[in-house]
């Protein structure tokens, strides 16, 4: 599964390269548009030139991520992790693949614009989607199937 994702995501981003430019970017629709653009920082392009700082932040969540899913069984946590490593690893490769001025200094490849948020990409997509949907399985599915107090509980406070 994450090596698909990962594939995907550089797929994409190859195609964003050969196909996009400062000349050529390509309306989807009134909010979308597919637009090149290269980031050496963290989200939202803050941090430009901190490309080696972000890819050891990335390395140690690898780690993290890795270690935690290791442990667990086969379920949705372990799904889960796996979107979001295989997101991870796609912009890792970013980092690693296009570096130019030494070990992980390469520009993450982004080119889906929403105009609303962040230009992103497919990677950026897992990661969040994944962060997203684990913290809806850790967070708030415990709390919705929660029983809900009883009368005399109710009537005791």
């Amino acid at each position: 599964m994450i090596a698909v994702q990962v594939g995907i995501d550089q797929w994409s981003k190859g195609w964003a390269v050969t196909s996009l430019g400062p000349d050529r970017h390509i309306s989807v629709a009134p909010t979308l548009d597919l637009d090149l653009s290269y980031n050496r920082g963290f989200s939202f392009g803050t941090g430009a030139g901190q490309g080696r700082l972000v890819g050891v932040l990335v390395i140690l969540m690898i780690a993290a991520l890795v270690r935690f899913a290791w442990r667990e069984p086969m379920g949705p946590r372990l799904v889960l992790c796996a979107v979001i490593l295989g997101g991870a690893l796609g912009n890792l490769g970013d980092r690693v693949l296009r570096a130019d001025d030494g070990f992980l200094t390469g520009p993450v490849v982004d080119f889906i614009d929403v105009h609303w948020y962040a230009v992103f990409n497919v990677a950026d997509v897992f990661v969040v989607g994944g962060v997203v949907a684990l913290f809806l399985v850790e967070v708030v599915r415990p709390l919705a199937v929660r029983p809900l107090m009883q009368v005399d509980e109710v009537a005791e406070t």
